[in-house]
């Protein structure tokens, strides 16, 4: 009995181990800088647009990789996590595309006509940290609890319920963003056939010809 109790002593001294040498891999410390990117970039007036297609790839790249982990982890939610992971970049990708074809400067800039959704988490930087903040915390806590047990455990598995509707809105949003995306590449695709079919419409080639 005492050999079985200094066995789950011992694990539990590992795992905790384990999971505690996730904070200080060196990805990880980089990525604690990370919210305080934009900030300082509009403080000392450094933003580029370098800095906003690779603030964009590395939220993708990170999410990926650590969805990807999550899969492995949790193989029956395997499913989910490559949906999630779809609709991460499917949806950030036709918003960015999106913006620029349309003349926007920013994938954040949202106009009157833009989905009340989409306006709201894009104009106030604070909800779009929170909902960011959210779903990571979300996703990096259920990666921790696979590790732990007894008291942490339940400390992080209650934080990780917090998270849980926040990541679930925030995915709703991905949702949102890539339907009005697709939305908004089709009106721009129906404006550019009708200015091409009005060029070369046999008026115009009629006109042209009489002025000819």
């Amino acid at each position: 009995m005492a050999g079985k109790q200094s066995s789950n002593i011992s694990s539990a001294g590992q795992n905790k181990a384990e999971y505690q040498k996730v904070f200080y891999y060196v990805p990880n410390l980089i990525g604690y800088t990370h919210v305080a990117d934009g900030y300082y970039a509009r403080k000392f007036n450094q933003c580029s647009k370098f800095g906003e297609v690779l603030d964009m790839v590395t939220d993708r790249c990170t999410t990926t990789c650590l969805l990807t982990y999550l899969a492995e982890l949790y193989p029956k939610g395997a499913m989910i996590f490559c949906f999630l992971i779809s609709l991460d970049i499917s949806s950030h990708y036709m918003q960015m595309y999106g913006s620029l074809i349309t003349g926007h400067t920013n994938h954040k800039i949202m106009d009157e006509s833009a989905n009340f959704i989409m306006r709201a988490y894009y104009t106030n930087r604070l909800v779009l940290f929170l909902f960011c903040l959210g779903n990571e915390a979300f996703f990096i806590l259920l990666y921790l609890v696979h590790y732990l047990d007894g008291f942490l455990y339940y400390f992080f598995g209650a934080i990780m319920l917090v998270a849980f509707p926040i990541s679930v809105a925030k995915n709703a949003i991905n949702l949102v963003q890539l339907w009005e995306a697709s939305k908004q590449l089709a009106e721009f695709d129906v404006k550019e056939t009708a200015a091409t079919t009005k060029s070369i419409s046999p008026s115009s080639s009629a006109t042209k010809a009489s002025k000819d």
